[in-house]
């Protein structure tokens, strides 16, 4: 993970290295393997189609209106509700944050 000023992202390179390491996959098959997922994320996306991650949430395309002074050709957004299992643990880390603010 590579962190920027406090906030922390996950990158491509950390999906490969968990499915190396949790798998037992080698570098080009946990490669193939996350850029797969992410073209088939992508395609159905593009086709309208919502995506249902069980437990991490849904992703869905969106039409919205636009705001004054936008300049989107579109006025599509992709809308992420967080599934049970993420919220829960978003939760769990409520006491990190409360000693931040």
């Amino acid at each position: 993970m590579v962190a920027d000023d406090a906030e922390i992202h996950v990158e491509k390179a950390d999906l490969i290295a968990r499915l190396k390491a949790e798998m037992g996959y080698s570098e080009e098959e946990a490669e193939r393997v996350v850029d797969a997922m992410m073209e088939s994320i992508t395609e159905s996306l593009s086709k309208g189609d919502k995506i249902n991650l069980p437990g991490i949430g849904t992703m869905a395309v969106v039409e919205r209106s636009l705001r004054k002074g936008e300049d989107h050709s579109t006025g599509r957004d992709i809308k992420f509700s967080p599934g049970k299992r993420l919220k829960d643990a978003l939760t769990s880390l409520d006491f990190i944050t409360k000693g931040l603010e």
